[in-house]
């Protein structure tokens, strides 16, 4: 297509665009002023005007469709009113039936009309951060690197039991601090892969620190010992493979004469070793 008809094509597409709108909104015009607000004038602006405004309202100052649109709750009350009868009141000349039914569905047609044509309103939405949990999974989905930087973020805040909730998860200078550390570690991690990770020493204990002293050795117990009050009971993750070194030191008395003391160490429900220790003559172990 040479320039020239390209150029008539195109205006003329605006054109038939121009028109076309034009002649959508003219019926809805003409309407109101052939037949609306003809009834109007002749059923409504006798209590609904500029002075009297019988239930503050002046349908006076509509003029145009358009201005019926801007006021949706309005119209829609005057439709409710006309199609149930209660207006125009009881003492007044009743319109046709077939005249209220045309204006009322007018009401309606240029309602919904005007509801299709406006800008939905999706309302303010706030910004939402990445909580802890969230944080870690996509750094790992992202980098591939199984690195837990948000382990040693602040707490979550939290509303209504849930800390994935935009209003209350606050960032406050120390959790930005923190991320900016973070973004360098997990950078670093991977670029040039994890770091070595240093020995640590991590202690547990049983939440009581004494026993009582039994005269005789128990009889009827959890074979097991893991229901004994000392047994104790520990979650820890390991970072990575590796050797890892498990050491029990035991405290408490035994009555004199006791067999050796086992030592069961359990790793996820399972048995994986024994310790028997025999007691010093004393008693003490």
């Amino acid at each position: 297509m040479i320039p020239n008809l390209r150029a008539a094509f195109i205006l003329s597409l605006i054109a038939c665009a121009t028109v076309s709108s034009a002649a959508d909104s003219a019926p809805g015009e003409d309407a109101f002023a052939k037949s609306v607000q003809p009834f109007l004038a002749t059923n409504c602006y006798l209590c609904h005007n500029s002075k009297t405004k019988t239930a503050d309202l002046n349908l006076t100052a509509f003029g145009t469709a358009s201005s019926v649109a801007k006021q949706p709750e309005l119209w829609e009350k005057v439709e409710t009113k006309l199609r149930d009868g209660t207006m125009p009141p009881k003492g007044l000349p009743r319109p046709r039936q077939s005249d209220v039914d045309a204006v009322a569905k007018w009401i309606a047609d240029e309602l919904s009309r005007a509801e299709r044509a406006a800008k939905p309103d999706p309302g303010r939405v706030t910004a939402r951060r990445l909580n802890r949990a969230e944080y870690n999974n996509t750094v790992r989905d992202l980098l591939g690197v199984d690195f837990r930087p948000a382990d040693d973020f602040p707490q979550d805040d939290s509303g209504y039991g849930f800390d994935n909730i935009a209003d209350v998860l606050s960032l406050s200078p120390v959790l930005l601090e923190k991320y900016l550390k973070a973004a360098e570690s997990v950078v670093h991690a991977a670029v040039f892969g994890p770091e070595a990770l240093k020995p640590t020493v991590l202690r547990s204990q049983p939440p009581g620190h004494e026993f009582p002293l039994r005269s005789t050795a128990l009889t009827d117990y959890d074979v097991t010992g893991l229901s004994l009050p000392s047994a104790l009971h520990a979650n820890m993750r390991f970072p990575a493979d590796g050797e890892y070194l498990i050491r029990a030191a035991l405290e408490g008395r035994r009555p004199n004469g006791s067999e050796p003391l086992h030592i069961g160490i359990w790793l996820d429900g399972k048995q994986v070793h024994i310790i028997d220790i025999d007691a010093p003559s004393d008693g003490q172990s």
